[in-house]
C-alpha cells in the first residue's frame, strides 16, 4: 500500500502556471473595516469649511420656527372666572318649625334650588345675545363659537383633597382604598372658569379665521353678559306687587265690602314684603334713602290704625248702606264656603281610608359582620305624598271652618240689627274715613311698588354672576418661539455635526471597498 502511494505521489506533476495561495488566519472577506483614527483625521482637517456647515445648520434651526410663526398665528386663548353671586333657601327647624332660610349659594346650585345647568352658556339663545350687535373683524357663526368655548368648574377645597389623595393611593397602589376614594361624590365650589380660544374654522373647515386680541376679550365678556341676562330672565323674582286697591270703589259697593276688599289688599302686600329675602328687605334707596322694611312698618302703622280700627267699627255696628243685599250676599258666601268644606271633608276620608289600608315596603337589612337579618318598612314617595296631602286638606278645612264661622256672626248681627237714625247719619262721616284709608293704601303700594322696580334695575336683581375681565395676553415674537428655537437649534446642531462626520466617513467607505472590488475582478 505504501509502495503504491508512493507512486501515486511521484506521478503528480505541477502546471506551469500553476499557483498556490495560502492564507492564514484571515477574516472573512466581505466584513469592511473602517478606520476610525482616519476618520477624525479627516474631520480635523475638514474642520475650518465644516464650522460655517455648522453655523448655517444653527441659523437655519432658528430661523424655522420664526418663518412657521409667520405663516401660521397662534391661537390665543382667553379666561374669565365667574363667582355666582345670589341666595339660595335652604331648609331649616326654628323653634320647632320647619321653614326655609335664604343663603349664600356656595356650590353650583341654581336660585330654585336645582342644579345650576353650565351648559346654556353654550345654548343658540344665548350665544345669538352675545354675538347681537358685534362688527366683528371676520364674521364668526354660533357654532363656530360654540366650538371653541369650553367651560371648567372648580372643586370646592374638601373635594380637592380628596382627589389628591386618591391620587397619591394609585401610586402607591392601594387599589381598595383607590376605589373607595373614587366612589366619594365631588363637590363644587360656587365659580368656575370659560375659556375661549382664537381660530375659528370657516364652513368649509379648510382654513382658520383670527379675531384680534381685543375682539376675543369682549367676545367672552358679551357671551358672560349674556348668560347673566339670562338667569335673570330665568330665575329673578321680577313680579311687582298685585295692584289690588284700583278695583275698590265705596261709592259703588257697601261700607263692609269696601272694607274687606281693603283688608285682603292689605294683607297680599304685606305678605309680598314678607316674603322678599332679607337681601332685598335691607337695599336703600338712593332715591327716598329707604328700605322695603321701612316701607313695610309703614304698611303695618297704615292697618293697625286706620284699616283694622275701621272695619271693627264698622263690623260691629253693622253699618252698611243696604241690609236686605248684605244678608243676600253673605248667605250665598256661606252656602259656597259650606260647599267647599263638604268636599275638603271628602278629601279628608278618602285620604284617610288610604293610609288606612296602605301598607309599606318591607326590605330586609343584613346586619355587618353577621349573617342575621332583619326586617323594616321604607316610605314611598307616594305615602309622603299622601301624608303632605292630608297635612294640606286639614289646613284647608280649619280656614273654611273660619270662613263659615265669620259669615255666620256677620249674617247674625245683620238680622238682630237695624239702621237707626244715629247710624245712618254716621254713613257720611264713615264712608268719608274709608276713603281716606284707601287712599293711603293706594299711596303706599305706589311708593313699595316703585322701590321694587328701583331694587329690580339695581346690580342685586341684575347680576346673578360677576365675572373678572377676560385675560390673556398674547406673548411677545421671542417668547412665544423660545421653545421651538431651542428645538430647531439642537435639530440644527446635530445636522451639521452628523454632516462633518458623514463627509469624512464615506471616503473612508470607498477607500476600503477597493480591495473588494479588486479581489474580485482577480477571481473572474
Amino acid at each position: 500500500m505504501d509502495t503504491n502511494e508512493r507512486g501515486q505521489e511521484q506521478n503528480i506533476t505541477l502546471a506551469k502556471d500553476a499557483q498556490i495561495n495560502v492564507m492564514v488566519n484571515t477574516t472573512n472577506s466581505d466584513d469592511a473595516e473602517i478606520n476610525l483614527g482616519n476618520v477624525f483625521h479627516s474631520m480635523k482637517q475638514k474642520r475650518r469649511v465644516y464650522a460655517w456647515v455648522i453655523a448655517l445648520c444653527l441659523l437655519a434651526g432658528i430661523c424655522a420656527p420664526l418663518l412657521m410663526y409667520q405663516f401660521s398665528k397662534p391661537k390665543l386663548t382667553v379666561a374669565s372666572v365667574v363667582t355666582l353671586n345670589y341666595d339660595v333657601m335652604v331648609p331649616t327647624v326654628q323653634n320647632g318649625v320647619a321653614s326655609f332660610l335664604a343663603v349664600p349659594v356656595t356650590d353650583l346650585t341654581a336660585p330654585d334650588g336645582t342644579e345650576l345647568d353650565l351648559s346654556q352658556i353654550l345654548s343658540s339663545y344665548v350665544l345669538n345675545n352675545a354675538l347681537t350687535g358685534m362688527n366683528l373683524s371676520c364674521p364668526i357663526s354660533v357654532s363656530q363659537l360654540r366650538s371653541n368655548l369650553n367651560i371648567q368648574r372648580v372643586l370646592n377645597e374638601d373635594s380637592r383633597r380628596a382627589q389628591e389623595l386618591a391620587a397619591k393611593m394609585a401610586e402607591e397602589k392601594n387599589a381598595g382604598v383607590f376605589s373607595q376614594a373614587q366612589s366619594i361624590e365631588l363637590a363644587y365650589d360656587s365659580k368656575f372658569i370659560v375659556y375661549l380660544t382664537n381660530g375659528f374654522e370657516d364652513e368649509n373647515g379648510k382654513s382658520l379665521l383670527y379675531l384680534e386680541s381685543d375682539e376675543l376679550r369682549l367676545l367672552l365678556n358679551r357671551v358672560l353678559d349674556a348668560y347673566n341676562d339670562y338667569l335673570v330672565l330665568t330665575y329673578a323674582d321680577m313680579k311687582l306687587p298685585e295692584d289690588s286697591f284700583s278695583v275698590i270703589e265705596p261709592q259703588q259697593l257697601d261700607i263692609l265690602e269696601s272694607l274687606e276688599l281693603l283688608r285682603s289688599a292689605v294683607d297680599g302686600l304685606n305678605d309680598y314684603c314678607e316674603n322678599k329675602p332679607e337681601s332685598v328687605r335691607a337695599y336703600r334707596s338712593w332715591k327716598t334713602g329707604r328700605t322695603l322694611d321701612d316701607w313695610y312698618q309703614a304698611l303695618q302703622t297704615n292697618r293697625e290704625v286706620s284699616v283694622d280700627y275701621l272695619y271693627s267699627y264698622v263690623y260691629t255696628n253693622s253699618i252698611v248702606k243696604n241690609r236686605d243685599t248684605m244678608l243676600v250676599s253673605y248667605r250665598f258666601q256661606l252656602r259656597n264656603a259650606q260647599s267647599k268644606l263638604d268636599t275638603i271633608n271628602k278629601n279628608i276620608e278618602t285620604v284617610a281610608s288610604i293610609l288606612k289600608n296602605y301598607k309599606n315596603d318591607d326590605i330586609f337589612v343584613s346586619m355587618q359582620e353577621s349573617d342575621s337579618s332583619k326586617s323594616t318598612s321604607t316610605t314611598t314617595d307616594y305615602f309622603n305624598r299622601l301624608i303632605l296631602e292630608q297635612a294640606t286638606n286639614y289646613q284647608k278645612a280649619a280656614e273654611m271652618e273660619v270662613v263659615i264661622a265669620d259669615l255666620n256672626d256677620k249674617i247674625a248681627k245683620l238680622d238682630s240689627s237695624e239702621n237707626s237714625s244715629a247710624v245712618l247719619s254716621a254713613q257720611e262721616e264713615i264712608l268719608e274715613e274709608v276713603e281716606n284709608a284707601i287712599e293711603n293704601s293706594r299711596q303706599l303700594y305706589s311708593q313699595i311698588k316703585t322701590h321694587m322696580e328701583e331694587v329690580h334695575e339695581s346690580f342685586q336683581f341684575t347680576h346673578y354672576l360677576s365675572h373678572t375681565s377676560a385675560q390673556g395676553k398674547e406673548r411677545g415674537f421671542l417668547a412665544a418661539n423660545m421653545t421651538p428655537m431651542l428645538i430647531g437649534l439642537a435639530v440644527g446642531a446635530l445636522a451639521g455635526c452628523g454632516i462633518w462626520f458623514c463627509s469624512a466617513l464615506i471616503p473612508e467607505l470607498i477607500q476600503t471597498n477597493r480591495p473588494k472590488k479588486a479581489e474580485k475582478e482577480v477571481a473572474a
